[in-house]
């Protein structure tokens, strides 16, 4: 479900046409893990659907500032909510050159969301967040988001597609 690069929009512009329900998801930059937690009472997981070392698309390459070539930990991810209903489709990629040092902790997740090791971290700068319409085989239209986040100046990119059954999540004040 990855969109061309000409898709991905400033989420809080107006060239995007977003419904009011959807805006407030996309264009919070804070724990995303964090208000699903919220807006489900406390019932939150993470499935891990893969983590792997693959070369990350041009489009992703080119938002980290990377070349395609190089090799990256991308892991992919259910976000769950109530009952464990799938809500976010997440996918992650991590250049290998981010996980030095410190940041090796990354290799370590397991079952744990990326946000609760993010938000922690003194040294994390998120830069501004993007986002479009996906489509997929069958015609469904998705909301995603995706941005690039930096620790100790290292860069990674989260991008996240609602699916959906968020059509029926209140956005937590």
């Amino acid at each position: 479900m990855r969109p061309p690069h000409r898709r991905w929009l400033p989420a809080s512009g107006r060239r995007l046409r977003v419904p009011a329900h959807w805006r407030p998801w996309l264009c919070d930059a804070g724990s995303l893990s964090l208000r699903l937690r919220r807006a489900a009472g406390g019932e939150f997981g993470v499935c891990v659907l893969s983590e792997r070392w693959h070369h990350p698309s041009a489009d992703e390459a080119r938002a980290l500032g990377v070349s395609p070539r190089r090799r990256a930990l991308i892991r992919e991810v259910e976000l769950l909510g109530r009952d464990a209903e799938p809500w976010v489709f997440a996918r992650t990629v991590i250049p290998a050159t981010t996980l030095t040092g410190v940041e090796r902790r990354l290799l370590r997740l397991g079952s744990r969301s990326l946000g609760s090791c993010l938000f922690r971290d003194p040294s994390l700068e998120r830069e501004p967040l993007y986002a479009c319409r996906l489509e997929d085989r069958r015609g469904q239209h998705y909301w995603a988001r995706r941005s690039v986040f930096r620790l100790h100046r290292k860069p990674l990119l989260v991008c996240e597609v609602f699916l959906p059954a968020m059509e029926r999540v209140q956005y937590p004040h």
